[in-house]
C-alpha cells in the first residue's frame, strides 16, 4: 500500500471522522454510556471530571462538555483535535473553561498525566495503540475508584459478519475466527483484534467490573450509507440500532463492542 502524504492523510481521517455513520455510532455510544452514569451524575452534583482517549472530532466529548461536565480531550491527531477545538469554541463558547486539549497519544503519558477522573471514553482507539496493555494501565491509574470506563472496539464477530455478507469471503471469514490483527489504513497498516471475552481478559486483573455490553451498528454497515442523512432515515436507524445493541441475540455481531466496566 502506497504511504499516504500529510494532506491525503488528514482528508482521509476528516472524511472517515464526518462521515453519517460514524455520527449515528457516536450517538448510540453516547446513548449507551449515559445509562450507566445518570446516578453518578446526581450524586456528584458539580460534574464529572471526564478523559477522551482518541477523542477525534469530539462527538461525545461535546455532548458531555455541553452538559456541564469538565472534559479533556487527548487525540495524536492534530487535524482532528484541532477541528474538535474549533468546534468547540462555535458551538459551546460558554463552556471553554470546562475543555482541554491534548496532541498525545496515551500511551505516551503514563507519568505526566497526573489528573483523577470520573469517567474515561477510549472509543475505537484501543485496537490502534502499540501496547494495549500499557495503554490500559495508563488509563487505570489515572481513573478513580468506582470510576468508569467506556471502550469501543472493533468487533471480532463483527468482521466475520462483514467478511461473508459484504465481501462474499468465506476463507477471510474463516481466518477472522483466530486473527489476532486486521488490516487497516490507520496507524501502521494493522490493528489488534478482539472479542468481548478476549477484551475482558485484558480488564480482568487491572480490577474493573463489567457492568453492560452493547453492539454497535449491527445492521447499518450492510445498507447504503448515503440513507445516512439528518431526518427520518436517520432516526430510523437510530431506533432500530439502539435496540438490536442491547439485545443478546444480535448484539454480538455488530461491528463494534461497547463495554462500559467500572474500577474496583
Amino acid at each position: 500500500m502506497m504511504e499516504r502524504t500529510p494532506e491525503e492523510k488528514t482528508e482521509f481521517l476528516m472524511e472517515l471522522a464526518e462521515a453519517p455513520i460514524a455520527r449515528l455510532e457516536a450517538e448510540l455510544a453516547f446513548r449507551f454510556l449515559y445509562k450507566h452514569l445518570e446516578a453518578d451524575v446526581r450524586r456528584e452534583g458539580e460534574g464529572l471530571n471526564v478523559l477522551d482517549v482518541g477523542s477525534g472530532l469530539g462527538e461525545v466529548a461535546l455532548r458531555f462538555a455541553a452538559l456541564g461536565h469538565k472534559v479533556t480531550m487527548l487525540e495524536p491527531q492534530a487535524c482532528l483535535l484541532q477541528t474538535a477545538e474549533e468546534r468547540a469554541r462555535e458551538q459551546l463558547p460558554e463552556r471553554a473553561s470546562l475543555l482541554r486539549f491534548l496532541n498525545e497519544r496515551i500511551e505516551n503519558l503514563e507519568e505526566s498525566l497526573t489528573d483523577e477522573f470520573d469517567l474515561i471514553i477510549c472509543h475505537e482507539t484501543i485496537e490502534y495503540v502499540d501496547d494495549p496493555l500499557k495503554a490500559l494501565n495508563v488509563i487505570t491509574r489515572v481513573l478513580r475508584p468506582r470510576g468508569k470506563l467506556s471502550l469501543v472496539f472493533l468487533n471480532r464477530y463483527g468482521l466475520v459478519m462483514e467478511k461473508v455478507v459484504v465481501e462474499g469471503n468465506v476463507k477471510e471469514a474463516v481466518e477472522a475466527f483466530d486473527m489476532e490483527e486486521f488490516p487497516t489504513q490507520l496507524h501502521h497498516g494493522r490493528g489488534h483484534l478482539y472479542s468481548d471475552a478476549e477484551m475482558m481478559n485484558l480488564l480482568d486483573p487491572l480490577g474493573y467490573n463489567l457492568e453492560g455490553q452493547y453492539g454497535l451498528l449491527i445492521f447499518s454497515e450492510f445498507i447504503d450509507c448515503s440513507l445516512f442523512e439528518e431526518g427520518q432515515c436517520y432516526r430510523g436507524m437510530l431506533e432500530l440500532e439502539e435496540r438490536a445493541g442491547q439485545e443478546p441475540q444480535l448484539k454480538g455481531i455488530g461491528k463494534y463492542i461497547q463495554l462500559i466496566c467500572s474500577k474496583s
